[in-house]
């Protein structure tokens, strides 16, 4: 594959998947088999678990989600980003209770491509700088 078909991959995934809801394309641009390490998040095996990880997360814990990627760069089977992510705390979120505030943070992946599919993605997120989005006092409170 070339670093152009790869990068191609992964934005359509983010263009499509995440930022527009379009899962039925989740078969077509991921490997049945893929391994989804989220960090503090955990770790995924297998399509079925990341699409149900995914739609808990997407219409659960934020809503709204959006991905905006800030850089790119593919070498080879691998597409690296630099993005933030947003959404809406709209749900139960590493124990903390929604608390309808948007949050941004930034982040970075690194997807691995394999016969023009996704079988790896492993990324590091400031869960930290968003969990103290979602618990800091707010205007108008004291501590």
């Amino acid at each position: 594959m070339s670093a152009s078909s790869t990068t191609a991959v992964v934005h359509r995934f983010i263009d499509e998947v995440l930022n527009q809801g379009k899962y039925e394309l989740l078969d077509e641009l991921w490997d049945r088999d893929l391994v989804w390490r989220g960090g503090s998040l955990g770790e995924v095996r297998g399509l079925n678990a990341y699409r149900s990880m995914l739609e808990t997360s997407a219409r659960g814990a934020f809503t709204d989600m959006h991905l905006t990627v800030h850089q790119t760069v593919a070498q080879g089977d691998t597409v690296a980003l630099l993005f933030t992510n947003s959404g809406t705390h709209t749900g139960d979120f590493m124990g903390t209770a929604a608390t309808g505030r948007h949050a941004a943070w930034l982040g970075s992946g690194f997807y691995r491509l394999r016969h023009n599919k996704i079988v790896e993605a492993t990324f590091a997120e400031d869960i930290l700088g968003l969990l103290g989005q979602l618990t800091a006092p707010g205007p108008g409170t004291t501590s």
